[in-house]
C-alpha cells in the first residue's frame, strides 16, 4: 500500500455521499438484515458479490447462481474519495453503503474481493515429475528459491497445472502466488466492520480466469486469448489457455499516464493560462496521486535472463518533455467568457470523451473546439507505447517460452468501452480485438443501463470475483495445505465408508446364507416328518436306545474281528506287491516300544516333524525276508520297485532296507538276500 494521506473535511463529506454517486442501480433505504431460511433450501441460491477495489472507485456486482445462466441482481460503481484507503473507518463505511443496496433483503451474501498490494506476486513454475504426494513439497521449495518469500509475511499458495514440456523435457507445472498477510488482514477487517464478511480473497488475474473456467467467456477454437486490463495507475496483460492463466505481465502505461499526456499537450499549447500552479492528474508522474493498486511484476514460466524481454515502461520520475501534439488551430474561448484555469479534471474529461466516444465541453473548457480525433492524436504516443509493449509480450510468450500463439485479444476496464482504442489496438497488433464484456446480452435489473460512463467491460473483474468459489478460484483463506488436509480427510471418509459398506455387504451375505441354510434344513425336516408319518407309528425313546446299544455292540465286535485279521491282510498285501523275481521267504509282525526311546525334548522335536505323532508310542512292525533271483544286474531295481510298491500301500509306512547282500543259491545261481522293515499304519475305528 502507498502512504495514506490525511482525510480532509471535504473528502469526508464526499464519503458520506459516495454511495449514491455513479451507481448503476437505484439504491433503496437500508433494511434490517435477518437470516433467510430459504437460502438453506435445496432450490434456493445464495447471493454472490464480487468487489473490485481500485484507487479511485469500488466496482461491485451481485449475482445469483454461478453457472452459465447466472442472474445479475445489481451493479454498483462508487467513487473512492482521495485519501480513503483500506484499513480506515471511512473505507469500511463506504463498503457497507455500497454493498447494502446490492444484496437481497434478509440474505447473507458470499463476498469475494481481490487483494490490493504492491508486494503480491504470481509466477508460473515447473518442477520435475514426482509422485503426487511429493508435488506440494517440490512446488514449495521451488517457489521459495525463485520467488524468495517469507511465510511469516505472506500467504503462499499454488494451483497444479499438469504436465508441460520445457526444453524437450516433460515437467509438472504450477501457478504459484503470494499475498501479504497485512493486506489480507486489512481487507478482512474492513469487510467485517462493514457487515459483509469475506468468503474468499484472491488476486485480480484469477477473477478473469473464472470467466473462462465457468465458460461465461468462450476461448478461441485454436491458440490462446490475451486480455489487456487497463487500470488507473498500471495495466496488466493476461494470457489464458484452456481456461487457465498461463502468463501475467504488468505494464506501467495506464489511464493516469494518458491523462498526463493530454494535460501536457494542453499546457504546451497554452490554451489557457493557469491562475495557479497546475496540479497534475492523480497518479501521474511527479504527482502525489492515490495509493498504488496491486502491482504483480510477474514473468510466467521464466524468471531468468533467458526470457530476453525488456518492457518499455513509462517514466516513473519527473515529467519528461511533452510529446508534440497535433498541429492545428488552437481553440479559443468564446467572446465575453473567461477561460477556466487548466486543471487535471480537464485532461480527464477529454480522455473520458475518447474512451466513451462523446465529446461535450462548454466554451470555458481549455479543450473547447477540439474534436475526438484531435484528442486521440494527443494520446497516440502513449497508446503506441502500450501497443508496443503488448506486441513484445506476445512475441516473448510465443517465441521465447514456446507457448501456443495468441489468436484473440480482449480489453477490460474503462478502456474496453472505447471503440477508438479497440480499433487502434487491433490495427497495430494485428489480432481481433474486442471488449471483455461478459454482461453483454444478459438481462439486467430494472433501471440498469450499461454504456456511456458505465461500460460493460468495467464490471468484468468484479463479475469474475462474484463467480468465485474455493473449487474454481485460488483463495488466500484456503491454501494448498488446507486443500491437502481436506483431501486426506475426504480419502479417510471414503475409506471408512467403503469399509463400512464392505462390512454391511458381508453381513448381508452371511444373513442371506444363514436364511437359505435354515430354509434348506426346514425342508429336510419336513421331508423326514413326512416319511416318519408314512410309517404310521411314533418312535419309542427306550426302543431307540436299545437299538443303538445293539448297533454299538456289533460295531465293536466287527472292529475286534478286523483287528485280529489285520495281520493276515497285511501279509497278503505284502505278497501281492512283490514284483516278478522277488521271492518272499518269511514275514514276521512285531509289536512293542520303539528301539531307541527319545528324551522329552527330542521326542517333542520329532513329534513336530512327524505331523504330531508320538515317537515313543508303541510300534507295530512288519519284517519281510526274501530273495531276488534272475539277472544280477536287475537285483537293485527289483528291490527298489518293491520298496516303492510297499510305500504306496495305505497299510504300511516308513519302509526301510535292513539288509541287502548277494549269496549263492543251489545250482550255481546268485541271488540278492534282503530284509525289509515297515511300520503298520494306525488302524482307525
Amino acid at each position: 500500500m502507498a502512504e495514506s494521506a490525511p482525510v480532509a473535511a471535504a473528502d469526508l463529506a464526499a464519503v458520506a455521499a459516495s454511495a449514491g454517486m455513479a451507481s448503476a442501480t437505484t439504491n433503496s433505504p437500508k433494511k434490517r438484515r435477518g437470516f433467510n431460511w430459504r437460502s438453506l433450501l435445496p432450490g434456493g441460491r445464495v447471493c454472490h458479490v464480487g468487489v473490485d477495489i481500485s484507487a479511485t472507485e469500488l466496482v461491485c456486482v451481485a449475482v445469483r447462481g454461478q453457472d452459465a445462466d447466472f442472474e445479475v441482481l445489481g451493479l454498483e460503481s462508487v467513487p473512492v474519495p482521495q485519501g480513503v484507503e483500506p484499513g480506515q473507518p471511512e473505507f469500511a463505511a463506504l463498503l457497507g453503503r455500497a454493498l447494502s443496496g446490492l444484496c437481497l433483503p434478509g440474505q447473507i451474501p458470499k463476498v469475494w474481493a481481490a487483494a490490493q498490494s504492491a508486494r503480491s506476486n504470481i509466477q508460473f513454475l515447473t518442477i520435475p515429475k514426482v509422485s503426487s504426494r511429493q508435488v506440494d513439497n517440490a512446488v514449495y521449495w521451488t517457489a521459495k528459491k525463485d520467488m524468495g518469500f517469507d511465510e511469516a509475511d505472506v500467504v503462499f499458495d499454488f494451483e497444479r497445472r499438469g504436465e508441460v514440456t520445457e526444453k524437450g523435457a516433460v515437467r509438472l507445472g504450477a501457478m504459484a502466488y503470494t499475498t501479504p498477510r497485512e493486506a489480507i488482514s486489512l481487507l478482512q477487517n474492513d469487510f467485517a466492520q462493514a457487515g459483509f464478511p469475506l468468503a474468499g480473497l484472491t488476486l485480480e488475474p484469477f477473477a478473469h480466469q473464472n470467466l473462462y473456467r465457468r465458460r461465461i467467456v468462450d476461448g478461441p477454437a485454436e491458440g490462446a486469448t490475451a486480455n489487456l486490463h487497463v487500470g488507473r495507475n498500471w495495466s496488466r496483460l493476461e494470457i489464458v489457455s484452456n481456461g487457465n492463466i498461463m502468463f501475467v505481465r504488468v505494464i506501467k502505461t495506464s489511464m493516469s499516464g494518458m491523462e498526463q499526456a493530454v494535460y501536457d499537450v494542453l499546457e504546451s499549447r497554452g490554451l489557457a493560462a493557469p491562475a495557479q500552479p497546475a496540479k497534475a492528474p492523480a497518479g501521474a508522474p511527479g504527482a502525489a496521486g492515490p495509493r498504488e493498486e496491486v502491482v504483480l511484476d510477474l514473468d510466467a514460466l521464466s524468471g531468468s535472463a533467458e526470457a530476453g524481454l525488456v518492457l518499455d515502461l513509462d517514466a516513473a520520475a519527473s515529467p519528461a518533455t511533452p510529446e508534440p501534439g497535433p498541429q492545428g488551430p488552437s481553440p479559443q474561448p468564446s467572446t465575453g467568457e473567461t477561460a477556466r484555469p487548466l486543471e487535471a479534471d480537464h485532461a480527464r474529461e477529454l480522455l473520458d470523451a475518447v474512451v466513451y466516444g462523446c465529446l461535450s465541453v462548454d466554451d470555458c473548457h481549455p479543450g473547447y473546439g477540439l474534436e475526438l480525433d484531435d484528442v486521440m492524436d494527443m494520446l497516440r504516443p502513449v497508446a503506441s507505447r502500450l501497443v508496443r509493449q503488448v506486441e513484445m509480450t506476445l512475441k516473448h510468450y510465443r517465441e521465447s517460452l514456446g507457448q501456443d500463439q495468441v489468436t484473440r485479444l480482449t480489453v477490460s476496464g474503462p478502456l474496453g468501452g472505447s471503440r477508438l482504442f479497440l480499433d487502434f489496438i487491433q490495427e497495430h497488433v494485428g489480432l481481433p480485438c474486442e471488449a471483455l464484456d461478459p454482461l453483454a446480452g444478459r438481462p439486467l435489473p430494472a433501471g440498469t443501463t450499461l454504456g456511456g460512463r458505465l461500460p460493460g467491460a468495467l464490471f468484468s473483474q468484479a463479475l469474475g470475483l462474484a463467480l468465485s468459489d474455493d473449487g474454481h478460484t485460488p483463495s488466500a483463506f484456503v491454501t494448498y495445505k488446507e486443500r491437502a488436509a481436506k483431501r486426506a480427510s475426504r480419502l479417510l471418509e471414503q475409506g471408512v465408508l467403503v469399509g463400512l459398506a464392505a462390512v454391511l455387504a458381508g453381513m448381508a451375505l452371511l444373513s442371506f446364507s444363514a436364511m437359505a441354510k435354515r430354509q434348506t434344513l426346514e425342508r429336510e425336516r419336513d421331508a423326514l416328518n413326512q416319511r416318519l408319518a408314512g410309517y404310521g407309528a411314533s418312535l419309542d425313546a427306550a426302543a431307540l436306545a436299545r437299538k443303538s446299544e445293539e448297533l454299538r455292540t456289533k460295531i465293536e465286535a466287527m472292529q475286534r474281528y478286523a483287528s485280529r485279521n489285520r495281520i493276515v491282510g497285511i501279509w497278503e498285501e505284502a505278497l501281492a506287491l512283490a514284483p516278478d523275481g522277488v521271492r518272499i521267504g518269511s514275514m514276521t509282525t512285531e509289536c512293542g516300544p520303539p528301539d531307541k526311546p527319545l528324551d522329552q525334548a527330542a521326542a517333542q522335536a520329532a513329534k513336530n516333524l512327524k505331523d504330531g505323532k508320538d515317537p515313543n508310542a508303541p510300534v507295530s512292525r512288519l519284517i519281510i525276508e526274501g530273495v531276488a533271483i534272475g539277472d544280477a544286474r536287475l537285483f537293485d531295481s527289483m528291490l527298489a520297485s518293491y520298496v516303492v510298491a510297499l510305500e504306496g500301500s495305505p497299510l504300511l509306512e516308513d519302509i526301510s532296507v535292513k539288509r541287502s547282500e548277494l549269496e549263492g543259491l543251489e545250482g550255481g545261481a546268485t541271488g540278492l538276500r534282503f530284509v525289509l522293515s515297515a511300520n503298520l499304519t494306525e488302524s482307525k475305528p
